[in-house]
């Protein structure tokens, strides 16, 4: 999965840790495993993941000590996202109609399986040498301030049965989105600058929106026998690729008392024309494997039955499923800002002192990520209640010289449970995750480097990392949904 996101969409998904890609069992399928269409009753599914995150960064120099802008007069605390304790709601829906024996479609619209809005503080509480404690400007501004926005994949597949055996399918992605990033460039460093001069800083925020991503989405479903499923899942889709403004204010932060009484000067691409900003972020290659192995109720039919139904919570004892995934997420190496030459001013003061550079990427370096998924169910009571529970694992997607707030890139792990309820027709499921995304620290030595005014040697990037520290996060996720057959 990408290094944005987390398993999965879907509350029945997401309560067995992800691993489903070879139960595929409601109407999902037709975004994780349309091959499994084929053999689902027409029906329908609604409902949400509400995300609870948290991260925290502690800005470190290179002697691995918390780091001091210059004057040496405040020194950083940690800081945490101010947005904890609000949940992000991440909806999914999908529906799919059996067409024959071996023939069926389906629809799902599903935002990425993220963690959702991640708001930072602009000022964050700070060590003083003179008062004890004084709010200042964050210490992690030069990586992010805030990412939000809106994203859905609507993809509409098929799947068809070769034989009672094999089945394959196919979707196709329509995707469209709306994103919101804001963080903090240098307006003219000193190549010989080693610590933060806030009174030079600018705060950059970008609005963009790609109205088409495409993607394609590729599976198969071997059933071996009746007991053992094999499925195989590959997701390729575009990159994002927006469109939009940029917005630069100059002495947004005061150097004693945190943000500037007067609101700093504002600069725009819209004085110049709209859209003329442009945003890349690559959608990395997945691939899923997963073997499924089951307990039929004696005198349930089987998967390899004539026009075969996926039903677990009517035909299973239990169920137990272990997936293998590879993700190219080496493609996420950087966050691709470009603005238009001398389109939007840099200020001190109210003089023009530069100009927001053409290459304003966002540096990532991120390497390609492994993963395992195991979960299962057990059947309670046939046809009213099932139970299920589910682990994850991920490699990390970064180096520690690379931590960056959006995303985490260590490794991350999540354990998850819930429980389905029929109540003919209808199907009431819930589920809980933990995840942890794991501790990140380089003891002061980061890599990334944020834009700056400042062109020559420095090639318009600040003349020391800014991400020398260490993070890590948390998240709570509760999912419920309503499904129902027709």
């Amino acid at each position: 999965m990408s290094a944005l996101e987390v398993p999965d969409n879907g509350t029945q998904q997401m309560a067995r840790g992800g691993a489903w890609v070879a139960r595929a069992s409601n109407s999902l399928a037709a975004y994780y495993n349309p091959a499994a269409l084929s053999g689902l009753s027409s029906g329908a599914t609604l409902g949400t993941n509400l995300v609870f995150n948290k991260e925290c960064f502690t800005r470190l120099n290179t002697n691995g000590e918390p780091d001091q802008p210059r004057g040496n007069t405040f020194t950083y605390r940690e800081v945490c996202n101010e947005n904890a304790g609000t949940p992000n709601a991440i909806p999914h829906l999908a529906g799919n109609l059996r067409l024959s024996d071996s023939l069926g479609i389906g629809l799902a619209i599903v935002p990425p399986s993220s963690l959702g809005r991640i708001k930072f503080p602009d000022v964050a509480p700070a060590d003083s040498r003179f008062t004890g404690e004084a709010d200042f400007a964050s210490p992690q501004r030069y990586l992010i301030l805030e990412v939000d926005g809106l994203l859905l994949n609507p993809t509409f597949s098929v799947g068809y049965a070769l034989s009672d055996q094999l089945r394959l399918g196919l979707g196709f992605t329509a995707g469209f989105g709306k994103l919101k990033l804001s963080n903090t460039a240098m307006a003219q460093p000193g190549a010989n600058d080693t610590q933060d001069d806030v009174t030079g800083d600018v705060k950059a925020e970008i609005d963009v929106m790609d109205l088409f991503i495409p993607g394609v989405v590729a599976g198969a479903l071997f059933s071996a026998t009746d007991q053992i499923d094999i499925g195989l899942s590959v997701h390729w889709q575009d990159a994002f690729k927006g469109k939009g403004d940029i917005t630069a204010t100059s002495g947004y932060w005061d150097a004693q008392s945190g943000l500037a009484a007067d609101g700093g000067t504002a600069a725009s691409s819209t004085d110049a024309g709209d859209d003329l900003v442009s945003v890349k972020i690559p959608n990395p290659l997945q691939v899923r494997l997963g073997m499924a192995f089951r307990v039929p109720r004696d005198g349930a039919p089987g998967y390899l039955a004539e026009a075969a139904e996926r039903d677990p919570i009517s035909q299973d004892v239990f169920d137990v499923e272990i997936d293998l995934e590879y993700t190219k997420n080496s493609d996420f190496d950087a966050i691709q800002v470009r603005v238009p030459k001398n389109t939007v001013d840099i200020y001190s003061g109210t003089s023009v002192v530069g100009q927001v550079p053409e290459n304003s990427d966002i540096e990532l370096k991120m390497k390609d990520t492994f993963g395992v998924r195991v979960g299962g169910d057990f059947v309670a009571v046939p046809d009213l209640l099932a139970v299920r529970a589910g682990m994850w694992f991920q490699t990390a997607a970064a180096d520690d010289e690379h931590l960056h707030p959006s995303p985490i890139g260590g490794a991350r792990f999540g354990l998850a449970g819930g429980g389905q309820l029929r109540l003919a027709p209808v199907d009431i499921e819930l589920g809980y995750m933990l995840v942890s995304l794991q501790e990140m620290d380089n003891g002061g030595n980061g890599a990334i480097k944020t834009i700056s005014g400042t062109g020559g040697n420095l090639g318009f990037r600040s003349p020391y990392a800014v991400n020398g520290g260490r993070i890590s996060g948390t998240a709570h996720i509760f999912s419920g949904a309503v499904s129902a057959k027709f």
